[in-house]
C-alpha cells in the first residue's frame, strides 16, 4: 500500500496575516536602511522573502492568489515604510514624537517644509528597488504555485479502434 499525499489547503486570511507580519520586517529594514541615509535592494529583497514566505508558513501553502496577495502588500507597505522613515526623521529634526512626525508629512509636502521633488524621487528609487529585490521571490513563489496546478496526466493506455 502507497502512502497517500496529502494535499496542503491554502488558508487566505491567516495568509495575509503571515504576509503582513512577514512584511513588517521589510519595513523595520527600509527605515533601518533610510536612517543610514540609503534605498538599497536589500530592503526588497528582505520585503520580498519575508512577506511571501509568511503568507505560506501561516497560509498553508502558496497559490497565485497568494502571490497578488503579497504583492499588493508588499507595495503597499513599501510605502508605509518609507512614510515611517521620513516620519523618524521628521520627529528627529522637530523633536516631536513619531506618530505626530507620521500625521504631519502630507501637510509638511504641501506647505514645502519637504523638498517635493526628493521626496518623489527618493520614493520612486525605493520602488524601484524593492521590485528588483522582491520580484526573483514573487516569481519563484508564482512558479512553485503553478507547478503544483498542473499535476502530471496519469498514463492511458493506447487502445486500437
Amino acid at each position: 500500500m502507497e502512502p497517500k499525499h496529502q494535499e496542503q489547503h491554502e488558508n487566505i486570511v491567516t495568509g495575509l496575516i503571515g504576509a503582513f507580519l512577514g512584511s513588517l520586517i521589510g519595513v523595520a529594514c527600509i527605515v533601518a536602511i533610510g536612517q543610514l541615509g540609503y534605498v538599497a535592494s536589500v530592503s526588497g529583497v528582505v520585503m520580498g522573502v519575508c512577506t511571501i514566505k509568511g503568507y505560506s508558513l501561516l497560509g498553508g501553502k502558496t497559490s497565485r492568489k497568494g502571490v497578488i496577495i503579497a504583492a499588493i502588500l508588499i507595495i503597499a507597505m513599501t510605502y508605509f515604510g518609507y512614510q515611517l522613515d521620513y516620519a523618524v526623521s521628521v520627529a528627529r529634526v522637530f523633536e516631536v514624537d513619531v506618530f505626530t512626525a507620521f500625521q504631519a508629512i502630507g501637510d509638511m509636502l504641501a506647505k514645502e517644509y519637504i523638498d517635493k521633488t526628493s521626496y518623489w524621487i527618493d520614493l520612486a528609487m525605493l520602488y524601484l528597488f524593492t521590485i528588483l529585490g522582491a520580484t526573483s521571490s514573487l516569481w519563484t513563489a508564482f512558479r512553485q504555485s503553478r507547478s503544483r496546478r498542473t499535476a502530471p496526466e496519469t498514463a492511458q493506455p493506447y487502445e486500437d479502434e
